[in-house]
């Protein structure tokens, strides 16, 4: 009887252990591993800034295959496909079917190369309608087509536990054709309104809006970004702040910065073609409450040597603060940070050396 009674005692207190022990080994899992590196997470990539430089860009999705395992669900080129009128993205999709096939899902942003390029937007037009007669019309893929006017050119989706939406900066407000490339780039009521109602029908977490140009300009571009028209600047960022989105990522400038103000983060992706320097691309992991996104560089134009030369963290309820920090690779663009401007309207120094002299 004793002897039941010890080995009774042994095996509850084995049990007890155990059942100790996988406990610590799940909350020590948890604690170790985010939640952007779960298995129910998902990635994708964002690029800018291509204009038709399919050597360059070619590269590009290469160090994207190396370091990222591929684009992700889908990749999101935020504008300036093209360089100038007579060219199309044809041949940047054919890279991408290269690497990773037809089926592969490209998101074409409109930037102010593209609205200057008739060829290049009766292309980008006919990728949402049709396909260009050879995948799936994006109009398939997406959650709310844009207002008349921009219908192919502005539009959002939903995938997983994140909404996404593609804005015409170029779209004036009109539904007459052609008037999705009638002005240089600006948030005009129009479009915020749009903005704001599907804003407002959203729910998910995570939210990410893409346009060509930046809110807040730096290094270059000035002037000529969505600044031309601070007022409906203004207006459309505070719809931002208004429905909680996480990040603007934008394009134009050819430099990465990244910029956190009033609770949202505009992200400048640098540049991906048309550059004397280095190469960049997103790569944004998706998790269940937080997100990260990873800034890969180059060395040098079309060089060989990537780095992770920064990391935004995205939480699903928490919002950043205001300040301006631009960061990379290279002895020409060294890390910069902020150097104490005033919060509300914060500008960093311009690069001691300027890159892309030929398109200062």
């Amino acid at each position: 009887m004793l002897i039941k009674k010890m080995l009774r005692c042994l095996l509850t207190a084995s049990a007890a252990l155990a059942v100790c022990f996988a406990v610590a080994l799940r909350a020590g899992t948890a604690d170790s591993v985010s939640s952007a590196q779960r298995p129910s997470s998902f990635h994708f990539t964002v690029t800018s800034d291509l204009h038709n430089v399919t050597d360059i860009y070619d590269r590009v999705l290469d160090a994207m295959q190396i370091h990222s395992k591929g684009q992700g669900a889908f990749q999101i080129s935020v504008g300036d496909l093209a360089d100038k009128d007579g060219q199309t993205p044809q041949c940047l999709r054919d890279l991408i079917d290269s690497h990773w096939g037809s089926a592969s899902v490209w998101w074409p942003v409109v930037g102010n190369h593209d609205s200057h390029a008739p060829s290049s937007m009766t292309w980008i037009r006919a990728e949402y309608e049709t396909g260009n007669g050879a995948r799936r019309p994006l109009k398939n893929l997406v959650t709310r087509a844009g207002p008349t006017g921009s219908a192919a050119t502005t539009y959002s989706w939903d995938y997983r536990n994140a909404h996404f939406i593609v804005l015409n900066e170029y779209w004036n407000g009109e539904t007459v054709p052609g008037s999705d490339v009638a002005i240089d780039g600006d948030v005009v009521p129009a479009l915020r309104e749009w903005l704001e109602d599907d804003l407002t029908a959203n729910q998910q977490p995570f939210i990410f809006v893409f346009g060509h140009a930046p809110a807040f300009p730096e290094y270059r571009h000035i002037g000529n970004s969505l600044d031309i028209n601070p007022a409906n600047r203004d207006a459309f960022w505070q719809v931002l702040q208004k429905y909680h989105v996480q990040a603007f990522i934008s394009g134009h400038i050819h430099f990465y910065y990244k910029q956190p103000r009033d609770g949202v983060y505009q992200i400048v992706d640098g540049c991906a073609g048309r550059s004397n320097d280095q190469q960049t691309y997103l790569d944004v992991v998706v998790g269940q409450e937080q997100a990260q996104i990873r800034v890969w560089q180059n060395n040098a134009r079309g060089g060989s040597d990537w780095r992770l030369v920064d990391t935004i963290m995205l939480d699903a309820t928490a919002r950043p603060g205001t300040h301006s920090v631009a960061v990379g690779y290279g002895p020409i663009f060294a890390p910069r940070v902020n150097t104490g401007c005033d919060p509300t309207n914060c500008i960093i120094a311009a690069p001691a050396t300027k890159l892309n002299p030929e398109i200062w």
